[in-house]
């Protein structure tokens, strides 16, 4: 397996974006739930894709929980990309407006985190939007996701 799709999802929007990720990437390429995953399946991986939620501008609670009971070479030398899911500030209300432009979403600040353990960069983080809290993803975003998998290194 040469990329390997990790990926926490509460609503099933982030699920189906590694999935189709992973169908996009071809026989290489696997998306595995976080909660079956273990750090035997990064050490193997040459690429690894975090996929998550966004909340409160950062990873899921269990992603969160997850890199930090890692040891803290695996993702030396390893190859990562990040991509969250999250609301659009557009067509929110002043308040929710705000949050999102202070807090933003999860894929920078996540990649930015595995860089900083040394891992190296694959692709640009990515965000994509959903509809509601609920999903679905909006249309186009799937597209976007396919864009991107075309650049990752």
């Amino acid at each position: 397996m040469k990329t390997l799709i990790i990926y926490d999802s509460i609503f099933g929007n982030t699920a189906q974006a590694a999935n189709f990720l992973a169908d996009n990437l071809g026989l290489d390429a696997l998306a595995k739930p976080l909660a079956e995953t273990v750090a035997a399946d990064i050490s193997v991986a040459e690429r690894v894709v975090v996929a998550t939620p966004t909340h409160a501008g950062r990873a899921s609670q269990p992603w969160q929980n997850f890199l930090k009971s890692l040891p803290a070479n695996i993702w030396i030398g390893k190859r990562v990309a990040v991509f969250s899911t999250g609301l659009p500030a557009r067509d929110k209300n002043f308040f929710l407006k705000i949050f999102l432009k202070i807090l933003g979403y999860a894929a920078a600040p996540t990649l930015a985190l595995l860089l900083k353990k040394g891992a190296l960069l694959s692709g640009e983080p990515l965000d994509l939007m959903v509809a509601t809290k609920q999903g679905p993803l909006l249309p186009g975003e799937l597209e976007r996701l396919s864009a991107w998998a075309l650049k990752l290194k």
